[in-house]
């Protein structure tokens, strides 16, 4: 019986640590350096090697409940949806830009012409969100 109800309270720990989580909340503030992932198959050596290219024209900042800056300082606003977990840029720079939440610190761009998600846009909170180039 002990240990049935280890095994029961191993289950409903594991649950709570991999249940979704919530976009309804705001993003954190802070800069979300967006990469680009590639991976590379050579058939010499029959290895594949991961690469991770840094994408500047896409990074973001998030100033606070409103305001967004982009990578050369300039600022705009943005609007956010949490029940869908989109965050949608409505002026400035990046006006009409989309980003679809993946995760409590990232996002990924949308690509407005075929709705597919491309680069992975972590947060680094070390990183002001005011002064760009980061």
């Amino acid at each position: 019986m002990l240990l049935k109800r280890v095994i029961q309270a191993t289950v409903v720990a594991a649950g709570f640590a991999v249940a979704p989580p919530s976009w309804a909340d705001a993003p954190p503030v802070g800069v979300y350096g967006c990469f680009d992932t590639q991976l590379h198959f050579s058939p010499v050596t029959n290895r594949s090697d991961l690469v991770i290219t840094p994408q500047p024209f896409v990074m973001f900042g998030i100033v606070d409940g409103s305001t967004y800056s982009d990578w050369d300082g300039h600022h705009g606003h943005y609007s956010y949806d949490g029940a869908g977990g989109i965050l949608t840029m409505t002026d400035g720079s990046r006006q009409g830009w989309r980003y679809r939440r993946t995760g409590n610190w990232s996002f990924t761009l949308i690509d407005n012409q075929t709705g597919k998600t491309i680069y992975s846009c972590p947060l680094d909170q070390k990183k002001n969100p005011e002064h760009g180039p980061w």
